[in-house]
């Protein structure tokens, strides 16, 4: 329970509903009767091999010190063989989650997350007009360029991988058929100095500049992908959109994965704050010299004076956005991985049970074979042969199990396939050392046996 209410108040994941977990009594139960069914199956299991055992059954069965009937061995390594192909199907599911993962971190977001941060400034009070509206950010830019160690500023009313809004845009003399529409691009109001602080590359053209006010000519800056939607092999740079009213392009900038990492960059449109009230918001973005936790107060204390009821507040870093957004892909990573290593654990803790019970049981066995001359590093190798051949069973079980179930982690996957050959290579590696290790500490132990104790033993 204590648990369950420490993941609900977690900060470092961005999971939906994740403040609602609670203690559901459905799943406690279940959780209970799984427990107490699993406790009574594996202890009924040897209880009724007791009673099935016969005298005679394990006199022709089992000699003296051997591992107690060959009739019964199989359910020891069928065990350690399950545990292994459970272990397998967890650690496949597992590495391929975390080759997707890291494909993820190495995704270009468009834009520079280093060194950059966002506050929301959003006026305490109601703007009256255009020329009211654009003293305010003349006054806020003014005043938060002015703050030792700020690079760049600018200011947007949405940021990248947090929220989002689309118009229908087309190009201006552009015809459309029945069944066709215009492009659907994001909006994004922005102010000068927003590219440079959040480090968006221009690629043509210009930028949105302090000039591009309301009494001026309408301008947009597309991005690439909208510049390829409407004007495919030609120049943008001049281009009028179906703008009220219609604007023309000035500037192309790159592409910016806004939806998430692992979504292709869609068309965009960015519009001059300055020339359009039509924004929910003030996200004064900067790009600092300094770490940015650093400035935050010295942003506040420059902007209290433009109004002292400023509600400067969700202090965030461009660093935190991309964290956020790839934090419920790295929860499942985690939980997935946290099930392989506990099912990995328990594989090797069955394989050496498995194999030291064995070894015990064949004291005097392996006392007669070192007295007619079999070395202690024979020994040492039949037992990791048999270790071994139950560590190819179930990995063989575990590869076909996993290569049937992975199709179901597709939709989780980014950049790989669900057959990915170094995941499956690099799991049975693992699997075959762990087994190896387990085997050896047991076969380790066989082989300093002394004979004579072995042979005097009952």
């Amino acid at each position: 329970m204590a648990a369950t209410r420490g993941l609900a108040h977690l900060q470092a994941f961005n999971l939906p509903l994740l403040a609602a977990i609670r203690i559901d009594a459905n799943a406690l139960l279940f959780t209970l009767l799984a427990a107490l069914g699993s406790g009574i199956l594996f202890g009924l299991l040897p209880a009724l091999r007791v009673r099935a055992f016969s005298l005679l059954e394990g006199l022709q069965d089992a000699g003296r010190g051997s591992t107690g009937g060959k009739g019964h061995a199989w359910i020891h390594d069928g065990l350690v063989v399950s545990e292994l192909a459970f272990a397998c199907i967890l650690l496949v599911g597992a590495g391929l989650l975390i080759r997707s993962f890291i494909r993820v971190l190495d995704v270009n977001p468009g834009f520079q997350p280093e060194r950059a941060a966002a506050l929301r400034i959003d006026p305490s009070f109601p703007i009256s007009d255009a020329v009211h509206q654009n003293s305010f950010i003349d006054d806020a830019l003014t005043r938060a360029r002015s703050v030792p160690g700020i690079v760049a500023a600018g200011i947007a009313d949405v940021l990248p991988l947090r929220d989002d809004r689309s118009w229908q845009i087309g190009a201006v003399g552009q015809v459309y058929g029945k069944g066709h529409y215009p492009p659907e691009p994001f909006i994004r109001v922005v102010t000068d100095g927003y590219f440079e602080a959040a480090g968006i590359p221009l690629r043509l053209g210009r930028s949105i500049t302090a000039r591009d006010r309301a009494s001026s000519q309408p301008v947009v800056v597309i991005n690439e992908t909208l510049a390829r939607i409407l004007w495919p092999g030609q120049n943008p740079l001049g281009q009028m959109v179906t703008l009220r009213p219609p604007a023309v392009v000035v500037g192309v900038v790159g592409d910016v994965r806004h939806e998430a990492l692992e979504k292709a960059a869609g068309p965009e449109i960015y519009l001059p704050m300055r020339q359009t009230a039509d924004y929910a918001a003030m996200q004064l973005v900067v790009r600092t010299a300094l770490p940015p936790d650093r400035l935050a107060a010295g942003i506040r204390a420059a902007l209290r004076p433009l109004d002292p009821n400023l509600p400067v507040r969700q202090f965030v870093t461009f660093e935190d956005l991309l964290d956020r957004s790839v934090s419920p892909r790295r929860f499942l990573v985690l939980l997935l991985t946290g099930f392989a290593a506990f099912a990995l654990v328990l594989a090797s803790l069955g394989i050496y049970a498995v194999i030291s019970f064995s070894v015990s049981q064949r004291v005097q066995e392996i006392g007669i074979r070192m007295a007619l001359g079999a070395s202690p590093r024979h020994l040492q190798i039949r037992i990791l042969l048999r270790t071994l051949a139950l560590a190819a069973v179930g990995l063989a079980l575990g590869m076909a199990a996993s290569r049937a179930l992975a199709s179901t982690l597709g939709s989780l996957l980014f950049g790989v396939t669900t057959g990915d050959p170094l995941t499956f290579v690099e799991v049975a590696a693992l699997l075959v050392a762990v087994a190896a290790i387990a085997g050896y500490l047991p076969a380790r132990k066989a082989s300093r046996i002394d004979p004579m104790v072995a042979l005097r033993s009952n």
